[in-house]
């Protein structure tokens, strides 16, 4: 892995060896593929995903309306260019 690369997985922060796949053994890609799947349900109940199911769960319940939802919705989904977004909706 060349210099470039490596500085390039740093700021990803995302680092899992400095040999490509097909170099590594058996014993080796296992144990990669456990530590994922070990790390997947930290990404899945994560706050993002907190947010929309409170927010789906508020609709369903008739405590927001529906355009609440989808403005959450789209800052979930798009972060800051969404909380823009949403932000020019109430100008007009």
């Amino acid at each position: 892995m060349s210099d470039t690369e490596r500085k390039l997985n740093e700021a990803d922060g995302i680092i899992i060896s400095d040999k490509p796949s097909w170099e590594h053994t058996f014993k080796e890609l296992f144990s990669i593929l456990g530590k994922r799947i070990v790390a997947l349900p930290s990404k899945l109940i994560g706050f993002k995903p907190l947010c929309l199911l409170i927010a789906t769960w508020l609709l369903v319940k008739g405590h927001i309306k529906d355009w609440i939802w989808f403005c959450v919705l789209v800052i979930v989904l798009f972060g800051i260019m969404g909380l823009k977004v949403v932000s020019k909706w109430k100008e007009h």
